[in-house]
């Protein structure tokens, strides 16, 4: 097993839409979602809840969900990664329904996808589908809600990093378009 630094980590990670078809042991699925439960969350609400799906006939439906992205349905594992908005609402009100439930999922989403490429997975972030369909297949109940699909899997060989945006074209000082 190959461990690599937090930095090394962030710089090499990028998503992947192929996968072998190795297997991913129900135990890495529960130590990759033991750090997405490390993320930060407003106020500690920790609203994150998480659905993982195995089995390839709902796969394929969530697939369908997400306007036919079929990539979906060929990994191994799909994470769902939802905010309890009861949780967070009663915490922040509308302000935690609208806004912090997304930030807070976000940053789970991330820890997820970081510790899935330090054990050597490869994942996907899809933001691209039916809310509403979503949740009538996983059965969600009305105050969860479903705000990004997670595929998780051993990358296919051969696929390369695309390019990072320079850092000097997004950078900005004090102000927008503010120079050094």
């Amino acid at each position: 097993m190959v461990f690599m630094n937090t930095t090394e980590c962030i710089k090499t990670r990028y998503s992947i839409r192929e996968y072998s078809d190795a297997a991913v042991s129900e135990g890495l699925v529960k130590e990759i979602l033991q750090a997405a439960v490390c993320a930060p969350s407003a106020g500690n609400a920790q609203d994150w809840e998480f659905i993982v799906v195995r089995k390839q006939e709902i796969k394929k439906q969530l697939a369908e969900a997400a306007l036919g992205q079929g990539f979906i349905a060929d990994a191994p594992v799909l994470v769902v990664v939802c905010s309890n908005l009861k949780k967070i609402g009663s915490a922040y009100g509308e302000r935690g329904v609208s806004l912090y439930s997304i930030q807070d999922t976000a940053a789970a989403a991330m820890c997820l996808m970081l510790a899935a490429w330090e054990k050597g997975l490869g994942t996907c972030w899809v933001g691209a589908f039916d809310e509403g369909r979503v949740k009538e297949i996983l059965v969600l109940p009305m105050d969860v809600r479903p705000l990004a699909i997670i595929t998780l899997g051993y990358p296919r060989a051969g696929i390369e990093k695309p390019k990072s945006r320079d850092l000097s074209g997004v950078l900005h000082w004090e102000h927008y378009g503010g120079a050094e």
